[in-house]
Parts: structure tokens; sequence; C-alpha cells
């Protein structure tokens, strides 16, 4: 086992902070920047022309912090969700650059869910199957744990990819959830695990610092889906698999905003039940800044990763050790 520490993570977090400003310039200079949806808030106009897919940085690096300090097999499935979501998420962003409009919805869809099946099957071979069912404590879920793995890789990821709406939010909702991953894999003895899920979480704060308001670089497509893909991978294998609703609220918020606008929509004949959605436009519409959204919900998203960690060490995860 290769010696490690809170060094990595330190280290994570410092290579993203000097590697971001030379990524911009690049990105820049590669003319992948923004293109801004004209059926958005029309105070993100002024957003078009930033550079984008920062989320590419992050995941290349976590990559790296893996192949050189880390080199666990539970790692290596969280390092290859975020991979997997970079990818997709990158050609979609190409796609937006060229072309002024990304991926067809079911390529896209279906791209996602051959990474969510192969991923999956990297999760059984990792036997994460152990999970924290409420009321119940740990339960070996067996197959099924890694069928329900695969849908809650998917549809994290399209919740996630529907956060990105707003400078800072969806990398701000991602940090304290990856963070408590890394706690349940701490408790679970699994100090590598847990090194890589901190190290992913640093990661995200070091892009975080070039993405608050007004941001400097978008994490793209690339940036959410590999954050979706990253962090449902993490909960399954720390036994947070039944508890990432609540884990990635936010995430589940701004999806389940969508669905209801959509729906409401379509039964009621032409009448909105939100301003606009995903929620974030909902709340900005209402008079609420970029910060105040924010900070209202990564606020939501602390609290419910620390009420996940303390279900977690209640229903006796402490106890397993893997």
């Amino acid at each position: 086992m290769p010696r490690v520490n809170g060094w990595t993570v330190a280290g994570a977090f410092a290579g993203g902070l000097v590697l971001y400003p030379p990524t911009i310039f690049a990105l820049g200079r590669l003319g992948i920047r923004q293109r801004e949806r004209t059926d958005g808030p029309s105070s993100h106009l002024v957003k078009a022309g930033t550079p984008t897919a920062g989320g590419l940085l992050f995941t290349v690096l976590l990559a790296l912090v893996w192949v050189v300090a880390l080199r666990d097999p539970a790692g290596a499935v969280v390092v290859a969700a975020a991979v997997l979501g970079a990818a997709v998420g990158f050609l979609d962003d190409l796609t937006k650059v060229r072309r002024g409009g990304g991926l067809r919805v079911v390529p896209k869809f279906l791209l996602l869910a051959l990474c969510a099946a192969a991923l999956g099957v990297a999760l059984q071979a990792t036997h994460a199957s152990w999970e924290v069912v409420p009321g119940l404590g740990l339960r070996n879920l067996g197959i099924g744990g890694i069928a329900l793995a695969a849908l809650a890789l998917l549809a994290t990821a399209n919740a996630a990819n529907l956060a990105d709406g707003v400078d800072g939010l969806a990398a701000g909702c991602a940090i304290p959830a990856l963070a408590a991953c890394g706690a349940a894999a701490s408790l679970e003895h699994r100090p590598l695990l847990a090194l890589t899920c901190w190290a992913a979480a640093a990661l995200v704060l070091a892009f975080l610092c070039f993405n608050l308001p007004v941001a400097r670089i978008f994490m793209g497509d690339a940036g959410s889906l590999a954050l979706g893909l990253m962090l449902a991978a993490a909960a399954a294998e720390t036994g947070l698999l039944i508890l990432l609703p609540l884990l990635a609220l936010v995430y589940l918020a701004e999806a389940a905003s969508v669905i209801v606008q959509v729906g409401y929509f379509r039964i009621s004949g032409g009448k909105r039940l939100l301003r606009m959605s995903p929620l974030h436009h909902h709340l900005e519409l209402g008079g609420m800044g970029e910060w105040g959204v924010d900070v209202r919900l990564w606020g939501v998203s602390l609290i419910t990763s620390g009420l996940v960690v303390g279900w977690a060490v209640w229903s006796g995860l402490g106890g397993r050790h893997l």
C-alpha cells in the first residue's frame, strides 16, 4: 500500500490553483467558449465568451493523483466515473462550440447509459453492494444494488448537468457531498478511498475559486457530468447509495423542478408553476442574485451532507471493515 496522507489532498488543491489560470488562457485561445442560450435569464447573456469545459482539468488532475499516490480498486471506479463523464461532456461542449447546439438528447442519454452500465459492472467487481438502508442499517443489496447504482449514476449525472446554470452552484454543492463520502470511507477504515474522495473535493474547490460569480471559467458538461457520475460512484462505494437523494438533494431538486415545470405546462395548457426552470432560474427571476442562490443552496448541501454522515454512523457504517 503506498504511503499517503493529507498532503495528497493539499497537493491536489494546490495543483488546481496553479494550473487553472493557464487552462483558462488555453481554452480561450482554442475558442472553447460558452454560448449562452437565449431562452435563459437575460442577465446571463453577458457570460457569452467565457472559457468553458473547465471540468476537464479537475478530472485529469484527479486521475493523476490516483495513479501517482493512491491506486486502490474502489478509488479507481470513482476516478473512472469522472473520466467517463468528462469524456461525454467534453464531446457535448465541443458540439455546442462548433454548431451552437450540443449533442442530441437520445445519443447523449445512450452514451451516459452505457457509462452507467459499465460503472455498475465495475462496482460489482469491487463488491460495492453493502449499503446503508434507512431503518434497517447495513444491508447487502446483491446484484439488485448494482442495478440500482447504475440507475443512480445516470440520474445523478443528468441532475448535476441541470444544476450547472449559476456560477459556482454545481461545484459548491458537490464539495460537501464528496467530503461526506470521504468521511464514510474513513469510517470504514479505507484510507485510500477516503483520500480519493477528499482529493476530488479539493480539486473541485480549486475550480470553484475561479468559478465564483463572476466566473472566469465554466465547468461545462465536461465538469457537470463528471461530478454527477463521480458523486454517485463514490456514494455507492462508501455505502451511501440509498442516501444519495439526501446527499445530492440540491441536484435532485433542480431535476425535479424541470420535471414538474414541464409536466404542469402540459397538463395546464401552457401555464407555468415556476417563473423558469431549473430551480436556480426561478430564484434568480424572483430577485435573488447568483451569490444569494449559491450561499443558500451550498448551505442546504452542507447540512444534508452532515446529516448523511450522521445517519451512516448511527446505522453502523463504522463497523464495516473492507
